[in-house]
C-alpha cells in the first residue's frame, strides 16, 4: 500500500503545478508576442527598403532630367540639383547597405549600387565635364551608354531587389497570417489546462480530504453519543489517516474502558454481597454441621451414619469456598518481611508430601538457591504458592513427577512449577477478576486468581504456558531486596 501524502506535499504539489501552468502560459504569451513584434519589426524593415528602392527609382529619374538641363539648357541651377540627387541616392544605398540582412539582400543591394555607379560614371562626365560637339557622340553617350547600358542595367536590379522584397514581404504576410490563426489556440490551450487541474483539484479534495474529513466527523459523533462507532476507514492525506488510526484507537480504547467499568461494576456488586450471603450461609451451615455430628452414634445403622457424614462434608466443603470467596474479594494487604524463598518452600512440600502420597505422586526441588530471599508476606505467598502446588498435584497421573525450581534472574527471584497433567482448560488473564474454570469436583477455581492476586500486589507476576512433553509450567517470579 502507498504511504499517502501529508497535506503540505499535496499543496506543494499542486502549487508546482500552477507554478508550472503559469510558466507555460507565460512562455507561450511571450513567445507569441516576441514572434509578433519581431515579424511587425520584419515587415517594417522590408516596407522601408521597398520605398528606400522605390525613393530611389524616382530620384534617379529626376537626377536624369538635371543632367539634360544641365547639358541643353545650360540650366545654373542644374548642377547642384543634380549633386542633391546624387547625394540622396548614395544616402538611400548606404540605408539598403544598413538594412540588408542575409546573402540575398546584400548582393541585391551591391548590384544596384553597381548599376548606379555606371550611371553616375556617364553621367557625371556629361554633367560636369565639357559638352561633345559632335552630336553622334553626345548621342552614343546618352542614348547607348546611358540609356541602353546604364539605365537598363540598374531597372533589372531595381526589379531584382524589388521582386525579392515583395516575395519576403509576402513569404511575411503569410507567417502573420498563420500567427493570427494559431494565436487564439496558444490562448485556448493554457485555458484548457487551468480547467483540467481544477477538475482535479476539486475530485482531490473530495476523495482525499472531504470524504475522510466527513466519515470522521460522523464516528466521532458517534462516540460522542456513547454509541460504538464502525472503525473509519484509513483513506485520504496522511494527517487524515494518522487522525484516523487515533479516532480507531480511541474507540478502541473506550470499549476496553467501558468492558472494564462494567467488569468492575459486577465486581463491586459480587463484593458487597458475598459477605451477605457468605454470613447467611455459616450460621445454618455450622448448625447444620454441629447436629449432624451430635446425631453421629455408632449405633445408629451404617447407612444413616454414611449420610451424616456426607452432611458433614458438603458443610465443610461449603465452608471452604466461602473462606476462598472471601479471601479472594477482599483487599489483602501485605505484611512483609525478610523471607528465605526455599525454606518455605520446603515447608510447602512437606505440608502437601502427604496429599501427593496418596496420589502417587513425587515432589522434586532442583538445585535450590538457599541463600535466595525476598521481602514478602510469607503467609500470602505460602497461601498462593500451596494452592498452585495442590493443583499441580491433583492434575497429574499415579506415578507423575511436580517439580520446582528456585533461581535468580536479574533483579528478581522466579519460582518454576512443572507438572505432568493434562493442562489447564484456560489459560488465566492476568489482572483478570473472575474465577477461573476448574476440572475438579471440590474445586472453586480461585487457587489460580488469588496468586496472581498475591504476586501482583508484591510487585511480581505469574505466567503459565503449555510444556512441549505435556504438562503445565507456571512461572512465578517476586522483586529481590
Amino acid at each position: 500500500m502507498d504511504q499517502p501524502r501529508s497535506l503540505q506535499q499535496i499543496t506543494l504539489r499542486y502549487s508546482a503545478i500552477y507554478l508550472v501552468l503559469v510558466f507555460c502560459t507565460s512562455v507561450l504569451g511571450a513567445g507569441g508576442l516576441y514572434l509578433w513584434q519581431t515579424t511587425t519589426q520584419e515587415s517594417l524593415r522590408l516596407q522601408s527598403m521597398l520605398h528606400d528602392v522605390d525613393a530611389m527609382r524616382g530620384t534617379l529619374y529626376r537626377q536624369m532630367k538635371e543632367l539634360f538641363d544641365a547639358a541643353f539648357l545650360d540650366d545654373p541651377e542644374a548642377q547642384s540639383q543634380y549633386r542633391m540627387f546624387g547625394r540622396d541616392i548614395e544616402a538611400g544605398l548606404q540605408r539598403l547597405t544598413q538594412t540588408a540582412r542575409g546573402a540575398g539582400e546584400t548582393a541585391a543591394v551591391a548590384q544596384l549600387r553597381r548599376a548606379y555607379q555606371e550611371i553616375y560614371r556617364h553621367t557625371d562626365l556629361v554633367a560636369f565635364g565639357p559638352v561633345p560637339s559632335d552630336e553622334r557622340l553626345l548621342q552614343r553617350v546618352l542614348d547607348v551608354d546611358l540609356e541602353s547600358g546604364g539605365i537598363r542595367a540598374y531597372e533589372a536590379a531595381f526589379g531584382q531587389i524589388d521582386r525579392l522584397l515583395v516575395a519576403q514581404q509576402s513569404t511575411l504576410q503569410d507567417k502573420l497570417s498563420s500567427l493570427a490563426r494559431y494565436t487564439p489556440l496558444l490562448l485556448v490551450v493554457p485555458i484548457l489546462l487551468a480547467f483540467g487541474l481544477w477538475v482535479l483539484t476539486q475530485r482531490f479534495l473530495s476523495t482525499h480530504f472531504l470524504q475522510p474529513l466527513t466519515l470522521v466527523l460522523q464516528s466521532t459523533r458517534v462516540l460522542a453519543a456513547g454509541e460504538p462507532a464502525p472503525p473509519v476507514p484509513r483513506q485520504g492525506a496522511l494527517e487524515l489517516v494518522r487522525l484516523a488510526d487515533a479516532i480507531n484507537q480511541m474507540a478502541h480504547d473506550l470499549a476496553e474502558s467501558r468492558k472494564a467499568l462494567v467488569s468492575a461494576e459486577r465486581q463491586a456488586t459480587l463484593g458487597a454481597l458475598v459477605p451477605i450471603v457468605a454470613h447467611n450461609i455459616r450460621n445454618p451451615l455450622s448448625s447444620i454441621r454441629a447436629t449432624a455430628q451430635i446425631l453421629q452414634d455408632p449405633a445408629l445403622a451404617p447407612e444413616v451414619r454414611e449420610g451424616l457424614q456426607g452432611i458433614m462434608d458438603s458443610c465443610d466443603r461449603l465452608e471452604r469456598w466461602t473462606e476462598s470467596l472471601l479471601s479472594y474479594l477482599h483487599p489483602l494487604e501485605a505484611q512483609r518481611q525478610e523471607t528465605a524463598l526455599v525454606p518455605l518452600i520446603r515447608d510447602l512440600m512437606n505440608m502437601t508430601a502427604l496429599q501427593a502420597q496418596r496420589r502417587s505422586v513425587r515432589l522434586r526441588l532442583l538445585d535450590p538457591a538457599e541463600t535466595l530471599s525476598a521481602h514478602i508476606d510469607p503467609e500470602l505467598v505460602e497461601q498462593a504458592l500451596h494452592g498452585l502446588l495442590v493443583n499441580s498435584i491433583e492434575a497429574s497421573p499415579a506415578g507423575g513427577t511436580v517439580t520446582l525450581a528456585v533461581r535468580r534472574e536479574a533483579e528478581r527471584a522466579v519460582i518454576v512449577l512443572d507438572d505432568e497433567g493434562p493442562g489447564l482448560p484456560a489459560m488465566p488473564q492476568p489482572g483478570s477478576l473472575a474465577p477461573g474454570p476448574t476440572t475438579k469436583r471440590t474445586g472453586t477455581g480461585l487457587g489460580i486468581p488469588f496468586a496472581l492476586k498475591v504476586f501482583e500486589i508484591h510487585g511480581g507476576g505469574v505466567q503459565f504456558s503449555l510444556r512441549p512433553e505435556g504438562g503445565t509450567e507456571a512461572l512465578l517470579w517476586l522483586p529481590l531486596s
